[in-house]
Protein backbone atom coordinates (compact mmCIF):
# COMPACT_ATOMS: atom_id res chain seq x y z
CA UNK A 1 0.00 0.00 0.00
CA UNK A 2 2.84 2.40 0.75
CA UNK A 3 4.29 1.78 -2.76
CA UNK A 4 0.96 2.55 -4.41
CA UNK A 5 0.59 5.65 -2.30
CA UNK A 6 4.02 6.85 -3.49
CA UNK A 7 3.09 6.28 -7.16
CA UNK A 8 -0.23 8.05 -6.63
CA UNK A 9 1.47 11.02 -5.04
CA UNK A 10 3.98 11.16 -7.90
CA UNK A 11 1.27 11.21 -10.57
CA UNK A 12 -0.70 13.96 -8.90
CA UNK A 13 -0.61 17.18 -10.85
CA UNK A 14 2.57 18.77 -9.64
CA UNK A 15 4.63 20.62 -12.20
CA UNK A 16 7.87 19.97 -10.34
CA UNK A 17 7.17 16.21 -10.20
CA UNK A 18 6.41 15.95 -13.96
CA UNK A 19 9.58 17.87 -14.84
CA UNK A 20 11.61 15.42 -12.80
CA UNK A 21 9.96 12.40 -14.47
CA UNK A 22 10.52 13.76 -17.99
CA UNK A 23 14.13 14.61 -17.17
CA UNK A 24 14.71 11.05 -15.94
CA UNK A 25 13.24 9.57 -19.10
CA UNK A 26 15.34 11.83 -21.35
CA UNK A 27 18.50 10.99 -19.42
CA UNK A 28 17.79 7.26 -19.70
CA UNK A 29 17.13 7.59 -23.46
CA UNK A 30 20.38 9.47 -24.02
CA UNK A 31 22.39 6.84 -22.13
CA UNK A 32 20.64 4.05 -24.06
CA UNK A 33 21.20 5.78 -27.39
CA UNK A 34 24.89 6.39 -26.78
CA UNK A 35 25.37 2.83 -25.61
CA UNK A 36 23.50 1.39 -28.64
CA UNK A 37 25.29 3.57 -31.22
CA UNK A 38 28.72 2.63 -29.88
CA UNK A 39 28.18 -0.98 -31.00
CA UNK A 40 28.87 -2.45 -34.44
CA UNK A 41 25.99 -3.35 -36.76
CA UNK A 42 25.51 -4.77 -40.27
CA UNK A 43 23.03 -3.29 -42.73
CA UNK A 44 22.43 -2.54 -46.42
CA UNK A 45 23.42 0.96 -47.55
CA UNK A 46 22.86 2.51 -50.99
CA UNK A 47 25.94 4.48 -52.01
CA UNK A 48 25.95 6.98 -54.90
CA UNK A 49 27.97 5.92 -57.93
CA UNK A 50 30.25 7.90 -60.23
CA UNK A 51 31.84 6.40 -63.34
CA UNK A 52 35.13 8.01 -64.29
CA UNK A 53 36.00 8.11 -68.01
CA UNK A 54 36.91 10.60 -70.72
CA UNK A 55 33.60 12.42 -71.14
CA UNK A 56 35.05 14.56 -73.92
CA UNK A 57 35.35 11.52 -76.20
CA UNK A 58 32.72 9.13 -74.82
CA UNK A 59 29.08 9.43 -73.81
CA UNK A 60 26.54 7.04 -72.20
CA UNK A 61 24.05 5.46 -74.60
CA UNK A 62 21.63 4.87 -71.72
CA UNK A 63 21.52 6.28 -68.22
CA UNK A 64 24.32 4.82 -66.11
CA UNK A 65 23.59 3.18 -62.72
CA UNK A 66 23.58 5.92 -60.09
CA UNK A 67 23.55 3.76 -56.91
CA UNK A 68 25.09 0.55 -55.63
CA UNK A 69 23.63 -1.45 -52.71
CA UNK A 70 26.27 -2.82 -50.31
CA UNK A 71 25.93 -4.77 -47.06
CA UNK A 72 28.44 -3.21 -44.64
CA UNK A 73 29.45 -3.50 -41.00
CA UNK A 74 30.33 -0.42 -38.99
CA UNK A 75 29.90 1.65 -35.87
CA UNK A 76 26.31 2.63 -35.12
CA UNK A 77 27.09 6.34 -35.41
CA UNK A 78 28.70 5.92 -38.83
CA UNK A 79 25.82 3.81 -40.12
CA UNK A 80 23.27 6.27 -38.74
CA UNK A 81 24.94 9.18 -40.54
CA UNK A 82 25.11 7.13 -43.76
CA UNK A 83 21.45 6.15 -43.58
CA UNK A 84 20.55 9.84 -43.22
CA UNK A 85 22.72 10.66 -46.26
CA UNK A 86 25.22 12.63 -44.16
CA UNK A 87 28.84 12.25 -45.30
CA UNK A 88 27.80 9.36 -47.53
CA UNK A 89 30.87 8.59 -49.68
CA UNK A 90 30.45 8.57 -53.46
CA UNK A 91 31.84 5.38 -54.99
CA UNK A 92 34.05 6.08 -58.01
CA UNK A 93 34.55 3.36 -60.63
CA UNK A 94 37.18 4.18 -63.27
CA UNK A 95 36.60 2.91 -66.83
CA UNK A 96 39.79 2.87 -68.88
CA UNK A 97 38.12 1.39 -71.98
CA UNK A 98 34.50 2.50 -71.57
CA UNK A 99 33.30 1.45 -75.03
CA UNK A 100 34.35 -2.18 -74.47
CA UNK A 101 32.61 -2.63 -71.10
CA UNK A 102 28.99 -3.80 -71.04
CA UNK A 103 28.67 -5.12 -67.48
CA UNK A 104 30.63 -5.10 -64.24
CA UNK A 105 30.24 -8.12 -61.96
CA UNK A 106 29.67 -7.10 -58.36
CA UNK A 107 32.09 -9.72 -57.00
CA UNK A 108 35.00 -7.90 -58.69
CA UNK A 109 34.34 -4.55 -57.00
CA UNK A 110 35.12 -4.95 -53.22
CA UNK A 111 38.91 -4.39 -53.61
CA UNK A 112 38.14 -1.17 -55.50
CA UNK A 113 35.35 0.03 -53.22
CA UNK A 114 36.69 -0.86 -49.75
CA UNK A 115 39.34 1.93 -49.61
CA UNK A 116 36.60 4.47 -50.44
CA UNK A 117 34.35 3.52 -47.48
CA UNK A 118 36.52 4.70 -44.61
CA UNK A 119 35.65 2.86 -41.37
CA UNK A 120 32.87 0.78 -42.93
CA UNK A 121 33.69 -2.84 -43.81
CA UNK A 122 32.16 -4.56 -46.86
CA UNK A 123 30.43 -7.88 -46.12
CA UNK A 124 29.07 -8.42 -49.63
CA UNK A 125 27.54 -6.52 -52.56
CA UNK A 126 23.74 -6.73 -52.73
CA UNK A 127 23.90 -5.32 -56.28
CA UNK A 128 24.98 -8.31 -58.33
CA UNK A 129 25.84 -6.66 -61.68
CA UNK A 130 26.20 -3.12 -63.02
CA UNK A 131 25.14 -2.75 -66.65
CA UNK A 132 26.73 0.09 -68.62
CA UNK A 133 26.50 1.18 -72.25
CA UNK A 134 28.97 3.84 -73.41
CA UNK A 135 29.86 4.83 -76.96
CA UNK A 136 32.05 7.30 -78.78
CA UNK A 137 30.73 10.85 -78.87
CA UNK A 138 29.78 12.03 -82.36
CA UNK A 139 27.85 14.88 -83.99
CA UNK A 140 25.91 15.25 -87.25
CA UNK A 141 23.71 17.85 -88.87
CA UNK A 142 20.16 16.81 -89.74
CA UNK A 143 17.50 18.46 -91.87
CA UNK A 144 14.27 19.35 -90.08
CA UNK A 145 11.05 18.16 -91.73
CA UNK A 146 7.50 19.12 -90.80
CA UNK A 147 4.36 17.03 -91.19
CA UNK A 148 0.85 18.45 -91.13
CA UNK A 149 -0.93 15.09 -91.35
CA UNK A 150 -2.35 15.49 -87.83
CA UNK A 151 -3.48 19.07 -88.40
CA UNK A 152 -6.69 20.44 -89.84
CA UNK A 153 -7.74 23.73 -91.42
CA UNK A 154 -11.02 25.53 -91.09
CA UNK A 155 -13.36 24.79 -93.96
CA UNK A 156 -12.35 26.78 -97.02
CA UNK A 157 -8.85 27.50 -95.64
CA UNK A 158 -5.50 25.86 -96.26
CA UNK A 159 -1.78 26.40 -96.55
CA UNK A 160 -1.02 28.96 -99.28
CA UNK A 161 2.79 29.10 -99.09
CA UNK A 162 5.72 26.74 -98.67
CA UNK A 163 6.55 25.71 -95.11
CA UNK A 164 9.52 27.66 -93.76
CA UNK A 165 11.61 26.20 -90.91
CA UNK A 166 14.09 28.43 -89.07
CA UNK A 167 16.69 27.06 -88.90
CA UNK A 168 16.08 24.29 -91.40
CA UNK A 169 18.62 21.93 -89.81
CA UNK A 170 19.95 21.05 -86.35
CA UNK A 171 23.20 19.60 -85.03
CA UNK A 172 22.83 16.56 -82.79
CA UNK A 173 25.65 15.43 -80.53
CA UNK A 174 25.45 12.08 -78.81
CA UNK A 175 26.39 8.38 -78.95
CA UNK A 176 27.77 7.45 -82.37
CA UNK A 177 25.70 4.27 -82.67
CA UNK A 178 22.46 6.13 -81.90
CA UNK A 179 23.13 8.94 -84.38
CA UNK A 180 24.05 6.53 -87.19
CA UNK A 181 20.76 4.65 -86.76
CA UNK A 182 18.68 7.80 -87.11
CA UNK A 183 17.04 8.81 -90.43
CA UNK A 184 18.48 11.68 -92.46
CA UNK A 185 15.98 14.16 -91.08
CA UNK A 186 14.30 15.03 -87.80
CA UNK A 187 10.53 15.17 -88.07
CA UNK A 188 8.30 17.65 -86.26
CA UNK A 189 4.58 16.82 -86.17
CA UNK A 190 2.20 19.78 -85.97
CA UNK A 191 -1.03 18.95 -84.15
CA UNK A 192 -3.25 21.99 -84.63
CA UNK A 193 -6.96 22.13 -85.41
CA UNK A 194 -9.07 24.57 -87.43
CA UNK A 195 -6.14 26.65 -88.61
CA UNK A 196 -7.47 29.81 -90.29
CA UNK A 197 -4.64 32.34 -90.01
CA UNK A 198 -0.95 32.59 -90.82
CA UNK A 199 1.02 30.04 -88.81
CA UNK A 200 4.06 31.08 -86.73
CA UNK A 201 5.01 28.86 -83.79
CA UNK A 202 8.08 27.47 -82.02
CA UNK A 203 8.57 23.72 -81.68
CA UNK A 204 10.98 21.66 -79.64
CA UNK A 205 13.24 19.30 -81.58
CA UNK A 206 12.44 15.91 -80.04
CA UNK A 207 14.62 12.86 -80.67
CA UNK A 208 14.85 9.43 -79.05
CA UNK A 209 17.31 9.07 -76.16
CA UNK A 210 17.13 12.84 -75.82
CA UNK A 211 18.64 12.67 -72.31
CA UNK A 212 21.98 11.75 -73.89
CA UNK A 213 21.71 13.84 -77.07
CA UNK A 214 22.51 17.53 -77.20
CA UNK A 215 20.48 19.52 -79.72
CA UNK A 216 21.70 22.73 -81.29
CA UNK A 217 19.34 24.51 -81.45
CA UNK A 218 16.71 22.72 -79.32
CA UNK A 219 13.89 24.94 -80.70
CA UNK A 220 12.93 25.76 -84.30
CA UNK A 221 10.31 28.11 -85.71
CA UNK A 222 7.73 26.93 -88.26
CA UNK A 223 5.97 29.44 -90.50
CA UNK A 224 3.54 29.26 -93.41
CA UNK A 225 0.79 31.41 -94.81
CA UNK A 226 -2.87 30.43 -94.51
CA UNK A 227 -5.69 31.70 -96.66
CA UNK A 228 -8.74 30.82 -98.71
CA UNK A 229 -8.18 27.78 -100.92
CA UNK A 230 -9.96 25.77 -103.58
CA UNK A 231 -9.56 22.21 -104.79
CA UNK A 232 -8.67 21.65 -108.43
CA UNK A 233 -8.92 18.36 -110.30
CA UNK A 234 -6.61 18.17 -113.29
CA UNK A 235 -5.54 15.61 -115.87
CA UNK A 236 -1.73 15.26 -115.78
CA UNK A 237 0.45 13.41 -118.29
CA UNK A 238 2.43 10.33 -117.23
CA UNK A 239 6.21 10.02 -117.63
CA UNK A 240 8.00 6.65 -117.52
CA UNK A 241 11.63 6.05 -116.68
CA UNK A 242 13.96 3.17 -117.67
CA UNK A 243 11.20 1.18 -119.32
CA UNK A 244 12.37 -2.45 -119.53
CA UNK A 245 9.03 -4.03 -120.29
CA UNK A 246 6.36 -2.94 -122.70
CA UNK A 247 2.78 -2.87 -121.55
CA UNK A 248 -0.28 -0.74 -121.26
CA UNK A 249 0.15 2.62 -119.57
CA UNK A 250 -2.36 5.47 -119.54
CA UNK A 251 -1.03 8.68 -121.00
CA UNK A 252 -2.47 10.71 -118.11
CA UNK A 253 -4.02 10.45 -114.65
CA UNK A 254 -6.21 12.65 -112.50
CA UNK A 255 -4.57 14.63 -109.72
CA UNK A 256 -6.38 16.70 -107.10
CA UNK A 257 -4.63 19.87 -105.92
CA UNK A 258 -5.38 22.38 -103.20
CA UNK A 259 -4.37 25.89 -104.29
CA UNK A 260 -4.92 29.46 -103.07
CA UNK A 261 -8.12 30.80 -104.57
CA UNK A 262 -6.30 33.88 -105.87
CA UNK A 263 -3.74 31.76 -107.76
CA UNK A 264 -6.15 29.71 -109.88
CA UNK A 265 -5.36 31.38 -113.21
CA UNK A 266 -1.64 31.24 -112.54
CA UNK A 267 -1.88 27.55 -111.64
CA UNK A 268 -3.79 26.68 -114.82
CA UNK A 269 -1.10 28.37 -116.94
CA UNK A 270 1.66 26.41 -115.18
CA UNK A 271 -0.17 23.09 -115.22
CA UNK A 272 1.30 22.16 -118.61
CA UNK A 273 4.68 21.73 -116.89
CA UNK A 274 3.32 19.35 -114.25
CA UNK A 275 3.84 15.62 -114.76
CA UNK A 276 3.51 12.39 -112.83
CA UNK A 277 6.48 10.06 -112.74
CA UNK A 278 6.62 6.25 -112.65
CA UNK A 279 9.91 4.37 -112.23
CA UNK A 280 9.22 1.10 -114.03
CA UNK A 281 12.37 -0.52 -112.58
CA UNK A 282 10.53 -0.91 -109.30
CA UNK A 283 7.37 -2.42 -110.80
CA UNK A 284 6.23 -6.00 -110.86
CA UNK A 285 4.52 -7.69 -113.81
CA UNK A 286 0.99 -7.04 -112.56
CA UNK A 287 -0.18 -4.54 -109.99
CA UNK A 288 -0.92 -0.97 -109.11
CA UNK A 289 1.26 2.03 -108.48
CA UNK A 290 0.67 5.56 -107.22
CA UNK A 291 2.81 7.88 -109.38
CA UNK A 292 4.79 10.75 -107.99
CA UNK A 293 3.73 14.28 -108.93
CA UNK A 294 6.58 16.45 -110.21
CA UNK A 295 7.24 20.14 -110.88
CA UNK A 296 4.08 21.63 -109.40
CA UNK A 297 4.16 25.17 -107.95
CA UNK A 298 5.26 25.46 -104.30
CA UNK A 299 1.99 27.11 -103.26
CA UNK A 300 0.02 24.05 -104.44
CA UNK A 301 -0.61 20.94 -102.35
CA UNK A 302 -1.32 17.48 -103.75
CA UNK A 303 -4.42 15.99 -102.12
CA UNK A 304 -4.91 12.81 -104.13
CA UNK A 305 -3.47 11.01 -107.15
CA UNK A 306 -5.18 8.35 -109.25
CA UNK A 307 -3.71 4.87 -108.98
CA UNK A 308 -2.30 3.43 -112.21
CA UNK A 309 -3.22 -0.15 -113.01
CA UNK A 310 -0.66 -1.75 -115.30
CA UNK A 311 0.21 -5.05 -116.87
CA UNK A 312 3.56 -5.48 -118.54
CA UNK A 313 4.02 -7.46 -121.77
CA UNK A 314 7.35 -9.03 -122.63
CA UNK A 315 8.58 -7.94 -126.09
Amino acid sequence: MNFLRVIGNLLRYDRANWKAVILCFLTAMVFWLFNAFNKDYSTNVRFPLHFEFNRGEFIPVNALPHQININVTGNGWDLFRNQLGLKLPEITIPLDRPKEIRKIVGASLPPLIQPQLGKLHINYLVTDTLHVSIDEKDSHRYKVAVTLSNSSFRKGFGRTSPIVILPDSVTLEGPKSVLHEMPDSVSIAINSENIDQNFNEDFEVIVSNSDNIRRDPPIVKVLFEVGAVIEKKMKIRVKLNSLTQIGYWPDSVHVWFRIPSNREEDFIMLSKDISVFVDSKKLRDVGKVIPKVLTFPPYAEVIKVDTIQYKSINP
